[in-house]
């Protein structure tokens, strides 16, 4: 009975404030309706979808024979000098994908704040955590840039990606293994894993309070303690100091 009564916690100390609470839902409401029409602006209208789709086209079907039917039956290709019908896709779309992304995070911004807001929605959260929260989603997607600048398009220009013919891509895997892959991955797994690990371990008012007070006992009893220390010395002084005049000649 005494060890549930001591592991009891009131958890409406951990709770925001009514206004509060009303702020956030109308900032999730808001973010969410904004989001939906943000991503279909950008994925209906914008179309950022074809640079994914160049990306993927560049990063599989980059010097490799391509004929396409139009409509009318013909081919959209050139006949090469065998009076054959081919087309070769570009390496270029390869950096697509850095506007890709970004323009990704863009799209999926609002919905993602959204989601942020509603994790803490109700939970009387400090503004130190809120900040670092922040903080480092706002990382998440330079990291993402950063990583598919190393890990794939500046590989892919200098020809260094590990796949192909193994007899000559053998020796590309310890420059991209033990380089390339460390320099572009440890950027996002850094950000996305701290990100997760300040959602998951959210910090509260109602703590630091606590925190607070105890370091104030703390400290009023060691003044106290130092207080009652200088008060026995002081009566340990004058009563020696008693009896050396009691024992003094007149």
């Amino acid at each position: 009975m005494a060890n549930s009564e001591h592991s009891y916690v009131d958890y409406g100390k951990y709770e925001c404030s009514l206004e509060e609470l009303s702020s956030r839902n109308r900032q999730i409401l808001l973010w969410f309706s904004f989001g939906i029409f943000w991503l279909w602006l950008f994925v209906e209208v914008f179309n950022i979808l074809w640079f994914w789709e160049e990306f993927y086209f560049a990063i599989s079907e980059s010097g490799r024979q391509v004929v396409t039917e139009n409509p009318d039956g013909s081919q959209s290709c050139e006949v090469n000098l065998y009076q054959t019908c081919e087309r070769y896709v570009g390496a270029g779309g390869i950096w697509w994908s850095l506007l890709g992304s970004l323009l990704t995070g863009i799209a999926v911004g609002p919905l993602v704040f959204s989601i942020l807001i509603f994790t803490y929605r109700t939970k009387d959260v400090t503004k130190k955590w809120k900040e670092e929260i922040w903080g480092l989603l706002f990382l998440i997607n330079p990291s993402i840039i950063w990583a598919l600048l190393w890990l794939i398009c500046l590989p892919y220009a200098w020809s260094l990606l590990p796949w192909g013919d193994w007899s000559t891509n053998w020796w590309k895997i310890f420059p991209y293994g033990f380089g390339l892959v460390w320099m572009g991955g440890l950027p996002p797994i850094l950000a996305i894993s701290q990100f997760f690990r300040k959602v998951f371990n959210q910090e509260y008012n109602y703590d630091l309070t606590i925190e607070a007070e105890k370091s104030d006992d703390e400290e009023n009893h060691r003044i106290q303690e130092m207080l009652e220390k200088e008060q026995i010395s002081s009566t340990s002084e004058s009563s020696g100091q008693k009896k050396t005049n009691f024992w003094e000649p007149i």
